[in-house]
């Protein structure tokens, strides 16, 4: 197609009508719903039995262990990214013990009220450069609980996969406001597709009652894509929720298309370490870290239209 052509055609999508904004409602409570877990401050996805994923900003600098004054400087080309993730200092492919007294705890069921059981997390992993973590809980979630959902590590050729093809979906703990949080109920809505850069994908999660896209309580949340495999359709993860915005544009380049006021950024689980930089390719980590979790792109497609 030629580049003006191409250009005219983008341009004619900006200009179409936005779409009625998707809401949210409350979310089953199902074995697969429940993979999405509440942290406290944060939302998290059980990938294994025994393993979350979340965001990295999610783990306090006290669960933390201390940096050595010694370690040398990371992530010089990834500066947002790095305070984000509070400056990760570990080894990305080694698990961390937390302090005793300093784990965080996963809460699993659909509202707090009602949960089914809560379990503490004994370790953590983070990735440099990347607002991601794994939590490792010290027993296996018992699958009538929950039922961990599989995590998309590699797109077509090693290349991200079409993303805006398939069908994406919200499910999150988030609420108001910090003190409504102990009250919280997982809600869950559709996704809007929206645009990347190499590091970030860009979309419109459902619009919350108070005219809100992402509240307090959401951050790590999975970006839920319903996949067709040898097996039929199936969700799976394939990004993790840090913000709204567009950390590190110098080195992951602006996005494609000019993002919303309103918009969630999420880092997605295939993307690559960039080129003279220290970030983590996270498919490797994830997959270092949880292999029975991960799925690759030529096993699976979007879903007939």
């Amino acid at each position: 197609m030629p580049t003006g052509l191409r250009l005219l055609l983008a341009l004619c999508v900006l200009l179409l009508p936005a779409a009625a904004p998707a809401e949210v409602r409350d979310d089953a409570n199902t074995p697969a719903a429940n993979a999405v877990v509440s942290l406290g401050r944060c939302t998290g996805t059980l990938i294994t039995p025994t393993v979350i994923l979340t965001a990295a900003h999610c783990i306090a600098p006290h669960q933390r262990l201390p940096a050595l004054d010694s370690a040398p400087p990371r992530c010089a080309r990834f500066p947002q990214q790095h305070e984000i993730s509070k400056e990760p200092h570990e080894d990305p492919f080694a698990w961390t013990t937390f302090p005793t007294r300093a784990a965080p705890v996963a809460r699993f069921g659909t509202d707090s009220a009602s949960r089914r059981i809560s379990m503490k997390a004994e370790a953590y992993s983070l990735p440099a450069c990347a607002d991601m973590a794994l939590l490792r809980l010290s027993h296996d979630v018992p699958s009538a609980v929950a039922t961990p959902l599989p995590v998309l590590v590699t797109g077509p050729e090693g290349l991200p996969p079409p993303w805006r093809d398939f069908p994406l979906r919200h499910a999150g703990w988030g609420a108001a406001s910090v003190e409504e949080l102990d009250g919280a109920v997982r809600q869950t809505g559709t996704v809007r597709p929206w645009t990347e850069n190499a590091c970030t994908l860009f979309a419109l999660p459902p619009v919350r009652p108070n005219g809100a896209r992402i509240l307090t309580g959401d951050s790590g949340s999975p970006l839920l894509a319903m996949l067709e495999t040898p097996q039929g359709p199936q969700e799976h993860v394939i990004a993790v929720l840090f913000a709204s915005g567009t950390p590190d544009i110098a080195t992951c380049g602006p996005p494609a298309l000019r993002v919303p006021q309103r918009h969630g950024a999420y880092t997605a689980t295939w993307r690559k370490a960039l080129p003279e930089s220290d970030a983590t390719d996270l498919g490797a980590w994830l997959t270092h870290h949880a292999p029975d979790a991960v799925r690759t792109w030529p096993d699976l497609t979007p879903p007939p239209g």
